[in-house]
């Protein structure tokens, strides 16, 4: 370990990186009928934590390549290619004032999109698309007084591709500018309250504006009003709602311009972690983007993820099952052509996109020896989209499954993170001590959080 830290101060320092080889085998259906390729990968990764008393730095990245060994006829773009990166730095400034300060990007092919990925990246329409999304965001977090205190962020986003099939899918997507503001007060030991106030402005080179799938520019705006509610049952029980509308501008084809859009939102979000298992459950209902090539439209999504170590104690401490489960569906107004003997200047009927995405992902990992893991894993993919009317055919679902064998070799400056860390370990690693002893107090239980990170998490494995 090193007792350095970039924005000054004692800390301490832990690096990670991995490498894996992977065997999969692909199958699915397309439109066109079904495929099948054998896919052998390499993928990299690296993790930087250093974290001290008054600041914390993070930096995540990894990347994976692969090539089909064979392929049959009609398989889409079989290159295996995914790639991420995340940064962040968090600093306490002050007794009473935080800053943070982060980054993120992703890369990824078709076939390189699993199910722990976003829904919204894939597009329905192009499979050979290389595709690209960064963002940045800033925060600050002020104590306003001992039992509350007040949040401020504001963040870009980029969406697009830097390959396809077609000419005309390569470049810049979509772009917006985001900012939100938030206040939370302790409503008692367990429980806060508060407003969110949230703003965006987006920007759609490629959006879908009719059914005949004719794209073209649009923008949006919004503006989201909401109350939410946090709570803590106990240590490791955590749930989280959030309630209110979102007004947003008209779609691009209604040339009335006051004809704004008014909708609901609503987010869940429940979490347990247990003694060798967690469960992460969430679930969400707003007016926001279906896709960088799509536009804004009223969609559900949720998510369901879970862990769990069948085997106790450090012997067996890395062999872990996790599971992933990941729904969206959503729907976007679109115009269609004018009704024969319309008269002049009526408006053009609505139309309607629906978009329905399911993945599903499940690992095992096995220990060969200290750093050296065995896993296998199956990946599930169905996306079906559909228009009213569909005048152009182009309704179909594709289904893709993939089945793989990997074996990985981690090493780092820290033995704890030679074998995987439980995912509810992972949030506590890029925080300021200080936060982490500012929650305890709030909770009343600083007395009983004396011990370090590592020292719960060895009491966690112990028979």
């Amino acid at each position: 370990m090193l007792g350095f830290f970039p924005a000054g101060g004692l800390a301490v320092t832990d690096a990670t990186a991995a490498v894996t080889v992977e065997q999969s085998a692909v199958t699915g259906i397309t439109p066109t009928g079904g495929y099948g390729i054998a896919l052998t990968s390499v993928d990299g990764a690296a993790r930087i934590v250093s974290r001290g008393a008054r600041a914390a730095f993070l930096l995540d990245i990894s990347g994976r390549y692969g090539r089909a060994l064979a392929a049959t006829r009609g398989a889409l773009s079989p290159q295996d290619i995914a790639g991420t990166a995340v940064t962040r730095l968090d600093v306490v400034t002050s007794p009473r004032t935080a800053v943070s300060f982060s980054a993120d990007g992703l890369l990824a092919s078709r076939l390189g999109l699993r199910a722990t990925n976003d829904l919204t990246a894939r597009d329905p329409f192009l499979q050979g698309r290389v595709i690209y999304a960064l963002g940045s965001r800033v925060g600050f977090t002020a104590t306003t007084t001992p039992r509350s205190y007040a949040r401020f962020e504001a963040g870009y986003t980029q969406a697009g591709a830097v390959a396809a099939d077609h000419p005309e899918a390569v470049g810049l997507d979509s772009h917006a500018v985001l900012g939100s503001a938030s206040f939370s007060w302790l409503a008692g030991r367990r429980f806060r309250l508060g407003p969110i106030v949230r703003a965006g402005y987006t920007h759609f080179e490629h959006a879908l504006l009719d059914v005949d799938l004719t794209r073209g520019p649009a923008d949006v705006t919004t503006v989201s009003g909401l109350a939410s509610a946090t709570f803590e049952i106990s240590r490791r029980i955590r749930g989280a709602a959030a309630l209110g509308m979102t007004v947003a501008s008209p779609p691009t084809f209604l040339k009335d311009e006051s004809s704004g859009v008014i909708a609901p939102d609503a987010r869940i979000d429940a979490r347990y972690a247990g003694h060798g298992y967690g469960i992460v459950g969430t679930y969400g209902f707003s007016y926001s983007s279906l896709g960088p090539r799509i536009g804004f439209g009223a969609q559900h999504a949720a998510g369901l993820e879970m862990w769990s170590r069948p085997r106790g104690g450090r012997e067996f401490r890395s062999v872990i099952a996790r599971g992933i489960l990941r729904f969206r569906h959503g729907e976007a107004p679109l115009a269609t052509q004018p009704r024969l003997g319309s008269p002049a200047g009526t408006p053009l009927p609505e139309g309607k996109f629906v978009t329905t995405a399911v993945a599903a992902g499940g690992s095992l990992g096995i220990p060969l020896a200290t750093g050296l893991i065995l896993t296998g894993g199956v990946d599930l993919e169905l996306i079906n989209m559909r228009f009213e009317p569909d005048p152009t055919g182009a309704s179909a679902p594709t289904f893709r499954t993939m089945v793989t064998v990997a074996i990985s070799a981690i090493g780092s400056t820290d033995p704890m993170r030679r074998v995987p860390r439980d995912p509810d370990l992972q949030d506590q690693d890029a925080r300021p001590a200080v936060l982490d002893e500012e929650e305890a107090r709030a909770a009343g239980g600083a007395a009983g959080r004396k011990g370090t990170t590592e020292e719960d998490e060895d009491a966690f494995y112990e028979d």
